[in-house]
């Protein structure tokens, strides 16, 4: 059985809040390919929130590397990572895990 432990985030603030953020992501363990088949199909079937949860927060470091590669573009850091989080959570909510792909290709 997988803990399904939830853990809460910092809020990123002007305030060294981004690197505190960016240090507590790295605490969340990515998911082996089928224990993301299994979560995903516990939200598709059940719409278990601790499953989707748990997707989530396991993608959140390719969030903010992504988003890092937009550093320059005028935009504040922690909004690009706001705004790719968001994105993340539609896509936790339409990925069908039987078509065979992992959440972070289906995501990008």
């Amino acid at each position: 059985m997988v803990s399904m432990a939830v853990r809460s985030l910092s809020v990123m603030s002007p305030d060294g809040g981004l690197s505190r953020y960016l240090t507590e992501i790295r605490k969340f363990p990515m998911l082996p390919k089928d224990e993301e088949f299994m979560l995903a199909q516990r939200w598709k079937e059940h719409q278990d929130s601790a499953a989707a949860h748990k997707m989530v927060t396991s993608h959140l470091r390719l969030v903010a590397k992504i988003a890092m590669g937009y550093r320059g573009y005028g935009l504040p850091i922690g909004e690009v990572i706001s705004e790719g989080n968001v994105g993340l959570m539609q896509a936790v909510k339409k990925f069908e895990p039987d078509k065979g792909f992992r959440l972070a290709t289906y995501a990008m």
